[in-house]
């Protein structure tokens, strides 16, 4: 059997969004606030670029728009440092609607 790549073994079609998210990631003593940027989401999860460091398996919440947006908890998949920031993959916890993301998914 032929292996499976790329767009194939996606569990949920990947739609290209154009748009600012705000992350906000816990730790034991702080939580930090970040823009970021989503560049393709689903149902199941983002690819995003973000100013921030980002670990694998670390818990965010992705707040699609403004700070004010729902909040989507979340867990880094992957990540692929870029000098100052990084692009991650990022899983929702939960399936989420694409219409959260304010109608603006291309």
């Amino acid at each position: 059997m032929p292996e499976l790549t790329g767009a194939e073994r996606r569990r949920a079609p990947r739609r290209k969004a154009d748009q600012p998210i705000v992350l906000v990631v816990d730790s034991e003593t702080s939580q930090l606030t970040s823009g970021a940027f989503a560049l393709d989401l689903s149902q199941l999860g983002v690819r995003l670029r973000a100013q921030i460091h980002l670990e694998p398996g670390q818990l965010v919440t992705v707040i699609p728009g403004s700070s004010s947006g729902p909040r989507i908890k979340s867990r880094v998949i992957w990540i692929s440092d870029e000098g100052e920031g990084c692009a991650a993959g990022i899983a929702f916890l939960e399936p989420v609607s694409l219409e959260q993301f304010s109608g603006q998914v291309g």
